[in-house]
């Protein structure tokens, strides 16, 4: 029978999350020789090794795989013990963890969390912002209690909760005037060199898609994942960009460009709220995803509400 304890399971955690020992040993304040011997330990209590060790680092093999997904949900039901038990004691800390795309973050979270957190003054919040499509599995693996996303993304196993409706834009210098109007097809601008999202990202291979359908190539002349310099790029006459319209409007008050509205249907950018179990969650997760909630109710305008989709 394999025992290990809530200290090891940390531990492996750590390393395989920082990608080595000594960086795991760092992020668990404890000596590098000592992590190494203690892993070496749990392979042989469990007669198969947990880690592929080389130059780049450490990754975990298939039976570490499955000890790092039992270690998040053990970690995680410890975590929720604490939680439960901290009203209990007066040095009782709560924690957070919230993963979240840049959208989101940037855009539509910070008021809530702020609110949450003057709330809630014994609570540590961890936030991480996280690629899209990586959110889900954080959540359902116990890295995160609570998520949120942007359609469209694999959230199969999750209960989610819709938190707002974006959509995305094409921005150009002000005098840009290849596409005339305030509203145009994605079709338009497919002659036009993009400030783009990254290669491999989900929004990306989303645009290639639809360019694809039109019969023509998605011609990038700049490729990154920060909406805020793909605006600053645009002002300084670099291509035309594609970026949510809450980002636009953000750096339109700090930088020349202007924003034309995409007609399409799949412009429409939904925002999602993603956790494993509402029901479940400890008493501090659950705080903060009805604060998360109730700011998704109070938004005053919803983005999605001046456009009609032609037929």
């Amino acid at each position: 029978m394999v025992r290990f304890d809530i200290s090891d399971l940390r531990v492996f955690v750590n390393v395989v999350q920082a990608g080595s020992i000594t960086r795991g040993a760092e992020r668990s304040h404890r000596a590098v020789a000592s992590i190494s011997a203690r892993i070496k330990e749990m392979e042989t209590e469990m007669g198969a090794r947990l880690l592929e060790r080389g130059r780049g680092g450490v990754v975990p093999t298939d039976a570490g795989r499955k000890l790092l997904g039992h270690s998040y949900r053990l970690l995680n039901e410890v975590q929720r013990m604490n939680d439960d038990l901290s009203e209990y004691g007066s040095r009782g800390k709560s924690f957070v963890k919230l993963c979240s795309n840049t959208t989101a973050l940037y855009e539509y979270l910070q008021q809530p969390l702020s609110d949450f957190l003057k709330e809630t003054p014994g609570t540590t919040l961890t936030i991480e912002e996280m690629v899209n499509d990586q959110i889900p599995q954080a959540v359902l693996d116990g890295r995160a209690d609570i998520g949120v996303v942007a359609e469209p993304v694999d959230t199969r196993g999750l209960e989610t909760i819709p938190l707002v409706t974006d959509r995305y834009v094409i921005v150009a210098r002000p005098s840009w005037t290849s596409v005339t109007g305030k509203r145009a097809c994605f079709s338009d601008f497919l002659d036009y060199e993009f400030v783009g999202p990254g290669r491999g990202t989900w929004m990306h291979t989303m645009l290639q898609q639809h360019a694809t359908e039109h019969g023509k190539p998605l011609k990038n002349c700049v490729q990154l994942r920060s909406f805020s310099m793909a605006c600053e790029l645009v002002a300084n006459g670099v291509g035309i960009g594609i970026v949510p319209g809450s980002s636009a409007r953000r750096m339109q008050k700090l930088v020349g460009i202007k924003i034309i509205e995409l007609e399409d249907a799949w412009a429409a950018l939904p925002l999602k709220l993603c956790v494993r179990r509402e029901a479940e969650l400890a008493q501090h997760p659950a705080a903060l995803l009805k604060y998360l909630m109730a700011g998704s109710a109070q938004e005053q305008h919803n983005p999605a509400d001046d456009m009609t989709p032609k037929d």
